[in-house]
């Protein structure tokens, strides 16, 4: 979806080989941290997105992407990712740091396939909720329902070794669009 508008920031998003985070990073000129407002596991529900059996534990993980250094919400993000299809240490980070996943998968040197999604569940592009929206707002993004409305979202998989381990979807914030007209990137 996109707010008004041509934006360049979907085809950004889509010619970029490398992880949102090193994209946005490149863009903003600050390091981003995952301010997680939830991460919990869950049994995974019949056909999903992540191709595992039903009952199966995955992790569910909801987390705004900010500026290091200013704090500025960039990104509101959903997740849903095998825990057990992960290296122990890339699983263990994301559970205990700040970390985006972007840099952990970066890390860990795991090289990933993404692949766009129109699946329901995380990782489906639609408007947040007031519930979401707010839940945004608690983890300190700064009224991201209204102050910095959503103009872009997109879902998609990531594969390591050919397995789905993280259904996404991002709901970008209209900082990440002003960080795109102020820059040009390599």
């Amino acid at each position: 979806m996109t707010a008004s508008g041509p934006s360049p920031l979907p085809r950004l998003l889509r010619d970029n080989p490398d992880t949102v985070t090193h994209l946005l990073e490149e863009l903003t000129g600050e390091p981003l941290v995952a301010d997680v407002v939830r991460q919990y596991s869950l049994p995974a529900e019949a056909r999903n997105a992540l191709r595992v059996r039903a009952g199966q534990s995955v992790t569910h993980r909801i987390a705004v992407l900010k500026g290091g250094v200013t704090m500025v919400p960039y990104v509101y993000a959903e997740s849903a990712f095998v825990p057990a299809r992960l290296p122990e240490a890339a699983r263990l980070q994301l559970e205990q740091t700040s970390d985006p996943i972007g840099r952990v998968l970066a890390a860990h040197r795991l090289t990933h396939v993404r692949e766009d999604t129109p699946a329901s569940g995380p990782g489906t592009p639609r408007e947040l909720d007031d519930t979401e929206a707010g839940a945004a707002g608690e983890a300190g993004a700064a009224g991201a329902a209204g102050a910095s409305p959503i103009v872009w979202s997109r879902a998609y998989t990531l594969s390591i070794d050919d397995l789905p381990v993280f259904a996404i979807c991002e709901w970008f914030f209209r900082s990440v669009q002003h960080a795109v007209e102020r820059s040009t990137p390599v």
